[in-house]
């Protein structure tokens, strides 16, 4: 019989996966900080796809602070208002909590009533789904709105965990038109806000792997969420992330010393656990033999063929795609400007501008700078140096990837001449 990593008493390793409560590291504070936040304030949590935001989120929903009761709901496929009221109509009822709950409330969206029994039929109501959206049909503000205000009289405060929840106001511009998304934010504030901007007694908190920003820039729609108090989740402390090392080490049986975790830091930069896991799963991959005597040449080569190379590129390739959502003009300046500051390690904001508005063409303003420049600080790509002006990438094998695969313009015209292009 093979013998498991974890029979070493290591960690898992976790490429993308959502890591279970006692597997987070160093994050105690922060959710510690989070309840405090819950007490008086909605919560969005800001952090670039893989750094740990549904992680977060499922410890919340596992672990609840006393009187709360998390309800999580990933919305990445949800396209309409009508399929959002489905998927929280769900949740409610298949909870026995606020199901219960809910037998006693005197206003329920009719199509949900004959559900809200003891008898909850969780298949049937499943096959029940195109007959509910089309019974709501255009009242389902008032139906939702209804649900959601009875809560207020619960026993225990419902979080509702709302994952993903720019990618759905994406689909349903997509798929329903912009004024269908203005709809839901526009509901989405009254439910969460009494007359007069008084906090309901119900919490939610949001979070997704795109900046919400740009999204509510482009539906006119800026002060339809400042209600939520914002959270960044930022890289791991030295000692914490030198326990994720020891214990990533143990689990793949790697020989490791102070000297390799120092390298690694180097390479990666500011300490993310899901480069950590990725780098690791790759050096994992190596003989058995370097395995067992790692050295700083297996830590580089690694890291250059490997974690930069075709091998996981696809890994990091959210990071460039995501830019589409900034329309073509903004796209192309957008990587304008992430190509600069690649290069050169560090540019001033005026050197920035410049680029931005040659790759823009025309229209190309300084306001459309500013709202461009924010995104790719909040999403984690750069971020300022308020002492020299200047700005960097936030993560050092961010840059690095960037320059491997989207080099500058006069690299790639000198790639290009030399294999005859034009």
């Amino acid at each position: 019989m093979i013998k498991m990593p974890a029979d070493r008493g290591g960690t898992r390793s976790l490429v993308g996966q959502i890591p279970d409560p006692h597997e987070l590291y160093g994050r105690e504070q922060f959710i510690e900080h989070l309840w405090r936040m819950l007490q008086a304030n909605n919560v969005m949590l800001l952090a670039p796809r893989r750094f740990g935001k549904s992680g977060i989120m499922r410890h919340v929903l596992l672990k609840p602070a006393s009187g709360f009761f998390p309800i999580a709901l990933d919305l990445e496929d949800v396209d309409s208002n009508e399929e959002f009221v489905w998927r929280v109509t769900r949740e409610l009822l298949v909870h026995d909590t606020t199901r219960a709950f809910l037998a006693r409330a005197k206003r329920l969206p009719s199509m949900a009533v004959d559900w809200v029994k003891d008898t909850f039929d969780e298949v049937g109501f499943e096959g029940a789904k195109v007959k509910f959206k089309a019974a709501i049909g255009s009242d389902w503000k008032a139906e939702a709105r209804s649900m959601l205000t009875e809560l207020e009289k619960a026993d225990q405060t419902i979080v509702f965990l709302f994952d993903e929840l720019p990618k759905m106001l994406d689909r349903i511009v997509e798929k329903q038109g912009e004024s269908a998304a203005r709809d839901f934010l526009g509901w989405f504030r009254t439910v969460r806000l009494a007359p007069k901007d008084v906090l309901r007694r119900h919490r939610f908190v949001v979070a997704g792997s795109v900046g919400i920003d740009q999204i509510l820039r482009r539906l006119g729609a800026v002060d339809t969420l400042v209600d939520f108090a914002r959270l960044a989740l930022e890289p791991l402390d030295d000692a914490t992330a030198e326990k994720l090392v020891q214990d990533l080490a143990v689990f793949f049986a790697l020989g490791w010393s102070p000297d390799l975790s120092r390298v690694l830091f180097e390479l990666l930069g500011p300490p993310v656990p899901y480069f950590i896991h990725l780098f690791f799963a790759q050096l994992a991959q190596l003989p058995p033999d370097r395995r067992a005597k790692l050295t700083t040449t297996d830590l580089k080569g690694t890291y250059a063929n490997r974690l930069l190379g075709p091998t996981c590129r696809h890994y990091l390739g959210h990071y460039s795609d995501r830019l589409r959502r900034y329309g073509v003009r903004r796209e192309k300046a957008a990587f304008a400007i992430l190509r600069a500051v690649a290069a050169h390690g560090r540019v001033t904001r005026p050197s920035l501008y410049e680029k931005y508005r040659r790759a823009h063409g025309r229209g190309a303003t300084e306001e459309g700078f500013d709202d461009v420049i924010a995104d790719l600080q909040t999403d984690w790509y750069v971020q300022l140096d308020p002492e020299t002006n200047e700005f960097h990438f936030r993560l050092k094998v961010m840059r690095d990837w960037w320059t491997r695969w989207y080099p500058p313009e006069s690299r790639r015209r000198l790639i290009a001449g030399k294999r005859g292009q034009p």
